[in-house]
């Protein structure tokens, strides 16, 4: 009888060790699946950030690129609020000069549509806060390009060019 109760107490045992060692592994299985999962979302973020913000003043810039439409300046061009560059696009609407500044600031991309004349009121902060980039930046490549940057917290960036029709100025 003492030979069958100890046999029973070691298959109890090895069949608890069994158990033990199966949920652990199941346990870290979760943990690593959950630590790539967050990586995956993460890196989703990144991409839909910086690459939004690319995508938007990109097509923003393409719709508002049209020469010969009588203006004394360029429909693009680069221009400052606050010490800050902004990229204006501007548009005739009904005989009157309307623009649309972009600008990056406090972490967001920034946009707002006004008569030219009412560029007085213009401010950092004012306008629609867009989409959140860690950084944001444009230039001119040469003539006919501007150099769209956008950059994430994380470090990740990406880069557009725009070639243009018309003419850019700063």
């Amino acid at each position: 009888m003492t030979k069958k109760s100890g046999q029973h107490i070691v298959d109890a045992l090895f069949t608890l060790a069994l158990f033990c060692v199966l949920a652990t592994s199941a346990l870290i299985v979760v943990y690593i699946g959950a630590d790539v999962y967050t990586s995956i979302v993460r890196q989703s973020d990144t991409s839909f950030e910086i690459n939004t913000t690319l995508t938007f003043v990109g097509a923003k810039i393409r719709q508002n690129d049209i020469s010969g439409l009588g203006l004394s300046d360029s429909a693009v061009r680069i221009d400052y609020i606050e010490g800050e560059r902004a990229l204006v696009l501007q548009q005739i609407v009904g005989g009157r000069i309307f623009e649309t500044w972009i600008y990056h600031y406090e972490g967001a991309l920034y946009e707002i549509f006004l008569a030219q004349e009412n560029i007085d009121i213009l401010h950092l902060g004012a306008g629609q806060r867009l989409v959140e980039v860690y950084a944001f930046d444009f230039y001119i490549e040469s003539s006919g390009l501007i150099s769209l940057l956008a950059r994430s917290e994380d470090g990740t960036y990406a880069r557009s060019l725009i070639s243009l029709r018309s003419e850019v100025t700063q």
